[in-house]
């Protein structure tokens, strides 16, 4: 097909002549200034999924998505929907507001070969198309009550929150300008301290001491934390620690650390009542996603789909 060997050679540009039709949905054209619109979309998701986004690969995604778009619109206007005028206004100006004015848009879309007028008419295929969704697919799925439950049941991990860890430190503070010098005799009071601690000290005592840090009155107590909420080098250092262990010296922007962890706390799971209402939407969603692809290949088998040319 030569249009798909275009648009694969220029990968995000598709095409370059706009009005050029890609193929025939039921006599209705898909342009190709459609399939330009979509490509960033396409492009996004088929990264987050580790898929690549050159190629024969992007062609064949996106015209299909572009064929089922057009599917649905034209179930949409048989059952005599109509576009929400509203919705679509505020679209507009949603994507307007987020290119930083109706002037930055239109030049956004100079550089990329699209009207503002075809963006506006994707919009309107779009709005017809959610409100079919909306109107027709979605009342369909229902979730009972069981279902959320024997998912939450096999599922327990996701509705599990993050370990805690419970760690002690002695901290000697460096200055963003210190000399190479008081970086030295700072992480030496460290590593003295540490030897301190190994060879039976109390760390608590010993943070009273000689901790530089503001939690130093209390023992350089820093409560449970979550993986990811400590300076990263910290955070990586007190995660391969057991409980009373003590740190090897641990160096970050704020100076050199000792640590100790006193305890772990295996993350607890979510009680099903709080886990439900995000359980449902799951579910909902995926069940969504199924009955469109059930109906959308129902309505590519009663279609005509075709290049111009043929």
């Amino acid at each position: 097909m030569v249009l798909l060997v275009a648009i694969a050679a220029a990968s995000v540009a598709l095409a370059d002549r706009m009005e050029e039709i890609a193929v025939l949905v039921n006599g209705e054209p898909v342009y190709t200034w459609e399939l330009k619109l979509l490509v960033p979309q396409i492009e996004t998701e088929m990264k987050a999924q580790g898929l690549e986004t050159r190629g024969t690969d992007l062609v064949r995604t996106t015209l299909g998505r572009a064929v089922d778009s057009e599917l649905l619109a034209q179930a949409a206007q048989k059952r005599g929907f109509t576009v929400n005028e509203q919705r679509v206004n505020d679209k507009m100006r949603r994507l307007a507001d987020g290119a930083g004015g109706p002037a930055a848009l239109e030049a956004e879309l100079i550089r990329s070969g699209v009207t503002y007028e075809q963006l506006r008419s994707s919009v309107v295929e779009a709005d017809l198309v959610q409100t079919f969704v909306e109107t027709v697919v979605a009342p369909t799925i229902v979730i009972s009550d069981d279902e959320v439950a024997a998912f939450y049941e096999a599922n327990q991990e996701m509705f599990r929150g993050p370990d805690r860890i419970h760690a002690r430190h002695i901290l000697f503070l460096v200055a963003p300008d210190a000399s190479a010098e008081q970086r030295e005799a700072a992480q030496r009071r460290a590593e003295a301290a540490r030897q301190r601690a190994l060879a039976g000290e109390d760390f608590a005592a010993l943070a009273v001491e000689l901790s530089e840090g503001p939690d130093a009155e209390r023992g350089g107590d820093l409560g449970f934390t979550a993986r990811g909420q400590m300076v990263e080098e910290f955070d990586d250092a007190v995660w391969q620690l057991e409980p009373g262990a003590i740190s090897d010296v641990v160096s970050s922007r704020r100076g050199y650390h000792v640590i100790r962890v006193e305890e772990i706390r295996a993350g607890a799971v979510v009680p099903l009542d709080e886990a439900r209402e995000p359980v449902t939407d799951l579910l909902r969603q995926q069940r969504l996603a199924e009955a469109l692809r059930t109906l959308l290949g129902e309505l590519r088998a009663e279609a005509e789909i075709r290049e111009p040319s043929s």
